[in-house]
């Protein structure tokens, strides 16, 4: 219960995680595309637009997606975050502008 959504397109260089996260055990959870993240900027020449489109998420699911994050920010490519809020859901912009201060990637915010 609690599960996001994800999806890798290698094709697009799009990573797209959707949804709730609250699962208890986030690392296992997120373990499998951390590791296909690694690959995917090791070997690939596109660079990666992580896209973010959360209701909710809770502080270990947090404690993830700064891991994954700074796996792109040691990256040499321009690799960025699109954002994704509910329009009447401030709290979430203001927990997508908490992960941006923590990491060195550029984010995009659009309201939906």
């Amino acid at each position: 219960m609690g599960e996001p959504i994800i999806s890798l397109s290698e094709e697009q260089g799009e990573l797209n995680i959707s949804g709730i996260s609250m699962m208890e055990n986030t690392l296992e959870y997120y373990r499998d595309i951390k590791d296909k993240v690694d690959v995917f900027i090791e070997q690939d020449e596109l660079p990666l637009t992580v896209v973010f489109e959360l209701t909710y998420f809770n502080s270990s699911t947090a404690k993830q997606f700064i891991q994954l994050l700074s796996k792109l920010e040691e990256a040499e490519k321009r690799h960025k975050v699109i954002w994704k809020y509910p329009s009447d859901h401030s709290v979430m912009h203001d927990r997508g502008r908490e992960l941006e201060v923590l990491v060195d990637v550029p984010f995009e915010y659009i309201a939906v």
